[in-house]
């Protein structure tokens, strides 16, 4: 008898999809300890271009010194009748120190049991400062996250990379590009490169509404993505479901009427479009 040893050892489908985006700050104190090894003075920085101080890592710092302050993530069901929006959780400052927020995802993600997360660009960005702000923390990775410590092996890792599937062989693009070609709700609090003066005032808040826009502008494309593969509900019905349960859940949130809005606008096009059809159809009437 042959056994398929690709079907043999694939992982059971996911019974939660979990959407999540992260805000992070500069470890500054462990940048300095950087800047400690590496000899770096004041006037060392680079005199040419702006460019030589961007890239500098003794200057800018890069990845491994972000920490993270919020974290969003949106759980949904995975039936046959497509995505289902159930909770959005965020944790983050003042409440919660990066710690305390990373305890509470992997304790959430291990009662969840089998998960799938999607990330917009998180395969280079959210994921990869996670890990580390963990390993930093001393904390573990429980169970149901083990795939993400071998995050070159996608599709069992656990994690799908919704920008690296949209963009396929074109150029990465961000979020909001995407967002605005779909006409979906995105950065409806502020600016991308304003969030940092958000965190530099207090305003966490803020902050936390930032990281849920994002999460549910993601979830909104990869329910569109799931239906032009014909999996799940109409595009209209993925729109109505999410829609309504933000207008249920996060009315205290500014975005919540721009997607009362985009709701709107999608009942009246759908309604719009049958008319005119059935006009074709049936002229006479």
């Amino acid at each position: 008898m042959h056994i398929d040893p690709a079907r043999a050892f694939k992982a059971a489908s996911p019974r939660f999809i979990v959407v999540l985006d992260g805000e992070f700050t500069y470890d500054t104190a462990a940048h300095a300890r950087y800047q400690a090894t590496e000899r770096f003075a004041p006037n060392d920085r680079p005199t040419g271009k702006p460019a030589d101080a961007s890239n500098d890592p003794r200057v800018t710092p890069r990845w491994p010194f972000l920490r993270l302050v919020t974290l969003s993530w949106l759980v949904l069901s995975d039936a046959g009748d497509g995505l289902r929006p159930l909770r959005l959780e965020s944790r983050g400052l003042p409440e919660q120190d990066e710690a305390a927020i990373l305890t509470a995802f992997f304790n959430d993600m291990q009662q969840l049991g089998a998960v799938e997360l999607v990330t917009w660009g998180g395969f280079h960005v959210d994921l990869p400062r996670m890990l580390m702000s963990a390993m930093t923390l001393g904390l573990r990775i429980p169970d149901a996250l083990k795939g993400l410590l071998s995050p070159w092996r996608r599709h069992e890792s656990g994690h799908r990379d919704l920008m690296s599937e949209v963009c396929a062989g074109a150029g990465p693009v961000h979020l909001a590009e995407v967002a605005a070609r779909l006409s979906i709700p995105v950065k409806t609090v502020c600016r991308a490169d304003l969030v940092s003066r958000l965190m530099e005032h207090g305003k966490w808040s803020s902050v936390r509404a930032v990281a849920e826009g994002d999460t549910l502008t993601t979830c909104m494309v990869l329910m569109l993505w799931r239906h032009m593969a014909g999996e799940g509900a109409s595009a209209l019905e993925a729109k109505m479901r999410l829609a309504t349960f933000i207008a249920e859940n996060c009315a205290h949130r500014p975005y919540h009427r721009d997607w009362l809005a985009y709701r709107d606008d999608a009942l009246r096009i759908a309604f719009a479009t049958e008319t005119a059809r059935m006009g074709a159809l049936a002229p006479a009437i």
